[in-house]
């Protein structure tokens, strides 16, 4: 179904909604992606959503930005194929879309894209990550602390 869904963006099939921030449509999206790969440890799926995400991108608002975290949550990923996966469709996506990214750190933001070896300890990749965050202004992702059993 991802993988239907990455080919119905890719082919201008919801361009009918870019026109519209945050539309109804993009957001419900959103909401069922993330749903769809929460707590996923499903290679193919996550490959999938990466490339849904990359595409949903071109959708305006703050729905963007959701789309733009949900794609640095998985640059920090634990799987590092996953990481890497995300940072080169990611690299590819700022290409596309050249409204993403402010002219004055698209090399910056590329440079981190390319440069950063996404399989190296997950501390490292986070920081590179964050720095991505910063960038383009969305917000950094947190880690949510686990509850400690018995409290």
């Amino acid at each position: 179904l991802l993988k239907m869904l990455d080919q119905l963006l890719a082919n201008g099939c919801f361009d009918i909604f870019t026109a519209e921030e945050n539309h109804p449509f993009c957001v419900k999206l959103l909401t069922l992606c993330k749903e769809e790969i929460k707590k996923s440890k499903d290679i193919q799926k996550l490959r999938s959503s990466i490339a849904v995400l990359c595409g949903m991108v071109q959708f305006n608002g703050d729905v963007r930005k959701k789309i733009l975290l949900q794609l640095f949550l998985l640059l920090g990923h634990p799987f590092p194929v996953i990481r890497k996966s995300t940072a080169s469709q990611v690299y590819e996506m700022v290409l596309t879309y050249s409204d993403l990214v402010d002219a004055e750190v698209l090399d910056e933001v590329m440079s981190v894209l390319s440069d950063t070896a996404w399989d190296a300890e997950l501390p490292v990749v986070r920081e590179q990550r964050n720095r991505l965050c910063d960038l383009l202004g969305v917000p950094r992702p947190q880690l949510v602390p686990k509850p400690i059993p018995g409290s």
